[in-house]
């Protein structure tokens, strides 16, 4: 298994790995497959291609993306970087990968000069909260909704790097 940052030229494998998370696990992400179903490749190619927010991949043997994590600027709190959009596919949990892709979004955070990290978890996802748990993240009693479309409720939880 590897753990990298994407290329600019692997987009389309990024956004079949995005539209599978999506589809398989909507009330872990903000965004929806709909709209995420109807970017263009444009858009796709500039998700990717964005240096101040890296995409990085789990990259099985076989050379299938089965994991994906990104970082990113928070824009309301300076020095503060984001951990957004992760999520491994089910045949590839409980071997690391999780943490691998934390790891890889919190070095780019370190090496950019961020001094904390932070991300929202759905509430009810205890395996992906006591998984950030595990690597140093702590609840910092903020809670927002998941996104106006549902009554879900995300917990904010930070680190200091």
């Amino acid at each position: 298994m590897e753990i990298r940052r994407v290329r600019p030229d692997e987009w389309e494998a990024c956004r079949t790995l995005r539209l599978r998370a999506l589809a398989g696990d909507p009330d872990a992400f903000g965004g929806i497959l709909e709209g995420a179903s109807v970017r263009t490749d444009s858009e796709w190619r500039a998700r990717i291609d964005a240096p101040e927010r890296p995409s990085f991949v789990a990259v099985a043997d076989d050379g299938r993306f089965v994991g994906t994590a990104g970082g990113r600027p928070v824009a309301e709190r300076p020095g503060t970087a984001g951990l957004y959009g992760m999520w491994v596919a089910p045949e590839a949990r409980r071997h690391g990968i999780g943490s691998a892709l934390i790891d890889a979004v919190e070095g780019w955070a370190r090496s950019a000069g961020y001094t904390s990290i932070g991300l929202g978890v759905t509430m009810t996802n205890p395996s992906a909260i006591r998984l950030y748990e595990r690597k140093g993240y702590v609840d910092i009693g903020e809670r927002h909704p998941l996104r106006e479309t549902t009554d879900l409720t995300i917990q904010i939880m930070g680190k200091t790097l």
